[in-house]
């Protein structure tokens, strides 16, 4: 009698290994609860760090999505302005140049082993992500 069968356990069933991507890759239901709640984390602590930003064209911006971009590595932010936001170039810029100081907030507030890069997008008010 097995170790394994006398626990109750029942043995274990062998892999198709014909198709390595099967082995290697991550399933898409892994992906999504581990990137799912990243995101939202980091939707609500730009939506924060935003609001108390030094640069008052930043405070009036509005997080409406946090994309993988390709994984949780990168991460992109889409921001729509308020309906007299600023040109979506300066707002570009402008979030450029805050881009540190908002890392460091997802740093703080993230408990992971490295802080994802960011890159932002403007979406015009009433536009679509």
């Amino acid at each position: 009698m097995s170790r394994n069968s006398r626990r109750g356990r029942s043995a274990r069933t062998a892999l198709d290994c014909s198709d390595p991507d099967i082995l290697f890759s991550p399933s898409p239901a892994r992906i999504d609860r581990k990137l799912g709640p990243l995101c939202r984390e980091v939707e609500r602590t730009l939506a924060f760090a935003l609001a108390d930003a030094r640069d008052p064209r930043l405070r009036d911006l509005t997080v409406i999505a946090v994309i993988p971009a390709p994984d949780a590595s990168r991460l992109e932010i889409a921001v729509t302005t308020g309906p007299e936001g600023c040109a979506p170039d300066e707002l570009l810029t402008a979030l450029t140049l805050a881009r540190g100081s908002l890392r460091a907030e997802l740093a703080r507030a993230l408990q992971r082993k490295r802080t994802p890069e960011i890159a932002f997008v403007v979406v015009p008010h009433g536009g679509d992500a």
